[in-house]
Parts: structure tokens; sequence; C-alpha cells
């Protein structure tokens, strides 16, 4: 991937210009003095994509059944209205939208149990698959222990792992975050609550200097915070992938294009930014100096997919770095 301020700036109008080229929206000029009116939904005229995959490669024709644990949150959870939210939800509907299917979704905890009784076409998750038949087709999101913090004005925080050592960190009681730590070698004071949650709250009335939790849940929770921030990654970060059957080599490479073409014009990140704010897509652009952070390659889902040792070690970083609890009240208030 491409970094850099300009560019991410370019992508996330591309994902805006492909979220109104699927509404069917021209790109008219604008005279301010002029009566502005907004189209009727009868109005709008959706554009029509071909699939691009044949109904024999689908478990339901038309349809791209994506297969999500439903757990995971914030990336797949029940909204209040009852009806399945998430990340990882809309990742999968600008996918199938970019393949010109129709999506379907089923709970899921591993990509072998989804993929193998042929319940769903690709699985979005933590790839760690026993299979042999399983093939990994790309990388759509990355996470990793992380620390967030606390501005007045506005200012991007920087922190060292020296900063750290004399600061008061929240963590979640005998979480990963606190294992982070200690492999990174910062002894400061800790202050521990039973959830995130609570760690937020007790950074906001300032009770605390920092909170150390898994980058996905802080990112989502401080998108409800104006004043709390992403400040950087404390390791490596894990990868969140996308997985087929190997055998199905229509779907696979038709996904694959797919979500190289999300991931190129912007889509994807414009997603992410809905869900995690202003924390960035790659999570190594920005780390806790003095933390050893190793570069990972966020090119694109093939670059991703061609490495599968990587991929495997990702996916062990993962399942050991989950931690957070997302309470009901906070999906109250994303869909207020």
């Amino acid at each position: 991937m491409v970094r850099g301020s300009l560019m991410h700036a370019a992508r996330l109008g591309a994902g805006t210009a492909a979220v109104i080229a699927v509404l069917g929206l021209s790109g008219c000029a604008f005279n301010p003095l002029s009566t502005f009116t907004t189209p009727t939904i009868d109005q709008i005229e959706r554009e029509t994509v071909t699939p691009t995959v044949s109904d024999d490669a689908l478990v339901t024709p038309g349809t791209l059944t994506v297969a999500l644990d439903t757990s995971d949150a914030p990336q797949a959870m029940q909204g209040a209205d009852g009806n399945l939210t998430g990340y990882a939800v809309d990742a999968a509907r600008a996918l199938a939208s970019r393949m010109g299917l129709k999506v379907a979704f089923v709970d899921a905890s591993s990509a072998d149990s989804a993929l193998g009784d042929k319940k769903a076409d690709i699985f979005i998750g933590d790839i760690n698959s026993t299979d042999g038949d399983i093939s990994t087709l790309g990388t759509c999101l990355y996470d990793a222990a992380a620390v967030f913090g606390k501005t007045s004005d506005g200012e991007s925080l920087s922190v060292s792992t020296e900063t750290l050592n004399a600061a008061t960190l929240g963590v979640q009681t005998s979480s990963a975050s606190q294992e982070v730590l200690a492999k990174q070698s910062i002894t400061a004071n800790q202050k521990t609550f039973s959830n995130i949650n609570e760690c937020f709250e007790a950074l906001e009335f300032g009770e605390i200097d920092y909170v150390i939790c898994d980058s996905t849940a802080g990112g989502y929770l401080a998108r409800l915070m104006s004043q709390i921030s992403y400040v950087g990654a404390l390791e490596t970060p894990s990868t969140l992938g996308v997985a087929g059957l190997a055998a199905n080599d229509e779907l696979c490479r038709a996904v694959s294009d797919a979500l190289d073409g999300i991931t190129v014009d912007g889509t994807l990140e414009a997603v992410h930014s809905v869900w995690y704010g202003t924390m960035p897509y790659d999570l190594t652009t920005k780390t806790v100096s003095g933390a050893d952070v190793q570069s990972t390659d966020t090119g694109s889902s093939e670059s991703a997919s061609s490495d599968s040792s990587s991929e495997g070690a990702n996916s062990e970083d993962k399942s050991s770095s989950q931690e957070a609890t997302i309470t009901d009240d906070d999906i109250n208030k994303l869909n207020s």
C-alpha cells in the first residue's frame, strides 16, 4: 500500500466517489446560488454490475454468502435493531457490490467449519485454518495492541516507551495488552478495569494518562469521543483475512480481484474510517517510538495471500490479543 497523507486523502476521495457511483449520482457542478434539490429514491438510477462469477460457483445463485464470527465485536455484532452490523459486515457488502452480487451472512467461528461444510462462499475473520483446502485470498483489517490518549486542542499525540513508563496506564484486567506491555519492557503504573469501556471513561475524566487495548475496540470507542484518539501500535499488527475453498478457483479469483479493487480505490479504507474513526488503516504508519514493531506490507490482497507462513503467524497473534468488551450501550450510540 502506498502511504502518505496525500494518498490517504486521494483514496478516501475515491472511496466516496465509489459510493456515489453505486447510488448512481452524477458529478454535476454545484452553483451555490442555484436551488439544490436532493433527488428522490425513484429518480436515482443505480448502476447495474454484471456478476463476476457464475451461479455454479456460489452456494446461493446471485448471492455472495459470507461467514463471520458474530461474537467478534466491533467487526461483526448484532445492532440495536437486531440486524448484523460491523466493519467486516460493511466490508463484505462492498466486496459483494464490486462482484455484482447480493450478500447474505451466516455465523461461523472458523473458516474450516463454514467452508468445509459449504455453508458459505467465503469466510472473513481470523484465518487460522488446519484444512489444506482453505485458501487465504487477502487481508481486510489490521489489528494490534495500541495506545490511545486524550488531547484538548486536537493536536496529534506522539509517545515513546519512555513516555509510557512515566505515565499511568489503563488496561483491562488479565488482558493480552498487559502481556504486550511486559514484552516491550514497559513497567509503568497500571490501573486495571473490568472492560475497555471503563478504561476510556477513566481516560476521559483524567484518571489515567493512556489506555492500552486492542486497536479495533479502541478505535471504535474513540470515534465517539472527540478528544480521544489513536496514538500508536505497540506490536506487529495481526490480520483479519478473507478465505475461500481452494478448489473453487473461479470464486477465489473473483473475490481476490474484487478485494484488490476495493483496497486500491479507497473503498475499504473509507469503510474503515466509518468504524474506527481517524485510526489509520495501516497501523504501522504510526507506532510507539521505542517499541519493537515490524513493518507490514499492506499493498494488495494478492501480496497478502502469497506469504502463507506470515499470514499464519499473524493469525496466531490475533487470536491471542482479543480482549475487548463492547457493550450494548456502545452499539446503541452508534445507531442513534
